[in-house]
């Protein structure tokens, strides 16, 4: 009797230590389903299953239908003490960072022209990602890994040569997600409008509704945002990136064996989202185009008169205390 108890004793401790290391992470992300950018992250879930011995699986959970990305940053904290927090973590988009980590002063790497190619970003990331890493910590979660989904491009019901062409439309760049992103472009001389995401779409499409928004191409195609905005101003003006973040909590209960699998597996998809980028933005502006958009380029002139103009318009952005001066 008492070998039984044993017995029985170690295969509760053996399948309770076994269950322990097993985790199903719920994340949420604003990636469009069956995009380039929902590919490459169930690739990256699958290197992590495949790596850990099928011990960290993910749960993918779609931001708008949890009503946006500030609802999202709620989700990861649990309602009561003692209880779990409804998802581990997410995939943010420089607003989501923005609104989850102040400190980090993340748009301000979103400021027109401030790059020129993935290179200059990747430099930037490394050189700042202590401060990121730091800010974000402060709020209790890890950052893993940034990704570059796209760069942005403007999307308007008219042609766009000049500033004067692009000011005098109405644009939506933040939705109701941070309104001092739209006090930011109004202080800059521009028209904006707030509106949630799933209202967007219907206001392209109504008279005197928003007349123009930046986003990155994928997006533009996957929302069908394109067919009532169908001018793409052929200048990429920032880089959108993604953050995976998780709640330190979860974090910590995660193996450091694991750990590292899971951070091996971010940097492999680290270097599969940008060649994915690469040949996802052509792709999707094509898609675009083929659709019924016109790509507007601008002679060399007029591209100067632009990149000046809204580089000039930081310094306007920065006194309204959104873009962090000393950073830029």
């Amino acid at each position: 009797m008492k070998i039984r108890t044993v017995f029985s004793a170690l295969f509760l401790a053996g399948a309770a230590a076994l269950s322990a290391q097993s985790h199903t992470l719920k994340l949420a992300t604003i990636a469009p389903a069956r995009s380039t950018w929902d590919v490459e992250e169930r690739i990256l879930a699958q290197d992590w299953a495949k790596s850990t011995g099928g011990k960290i699986q993910v749960q993918f959970m779609n931001s708008n239908a949890m009503g946006g990305e500030n609802s999202v940053i709620q989700k990861l904290n649990s309602v009561r003490p003692g209880q779990k927090a409804p998802i581990d973590g997410a995939i943010f988009t420089n607003i989501g960072v923005e609104n989850l980590a102040t400190d980090a002063h993340i748009l301000t790497l979103a400021v027109p022209f401030m790059f020129r190619d993935q290179e200059e970003v990747d430099l930037v990331l490394d050189t700042f990602e202590p401060r990121f890493s730091k800010a974000i910590g402060k709020k209790g979660y890890v950052l893993l890994g940034w990704f570059n989904v796209g760069w942005a491009y403007f999307y308007t019901k008219k042609p766009v040569h000049t500033p004067q062409d692009l000011k005098t439309q109405k644009l939506s760049v933040a939705g109701v997600g941070l309104p001092a992103l739209s006090n930011a472009f109004k202080a800059a001389g521009f028209l904006t409008e707030d509106i949630s995401a799933d209202k967007l779409l219907q206001s392209t499409k109504t008279p005197g509704g928003v007349e123009g928004f930046y986003t990155i191409a994928m997006y533009a195609y996957a929302g069908q945002y394109y067919k009532s905005l169908p001018y793409i101003l052929d200048m990429p003006l920032c880089p959108v990136m993604a953050a995976l973040v998780i709640s330190e909590k979860t974090w910590s209960s995660i193996s450091p064996d694991m750990q590292k699998a899971m951070m091996g597996g971010v940097e492999r998809a680290k270097a599969n989202f940008i060649s994915a980028q690469r040949s996802s933005d052509s792709e999707y502006i094509q898609k675009c185009v083929e659709g019924g958009c016109t790509l507007v380029k601008l002679t060399p002139a007029e591209r100067k008169v632009m990149e000046d103009t809204l580089r000039g318009d930081a310094s306007a952005m920065i006194k309204t205390g959104l873009i962090d001066q000393q950073f830029y």
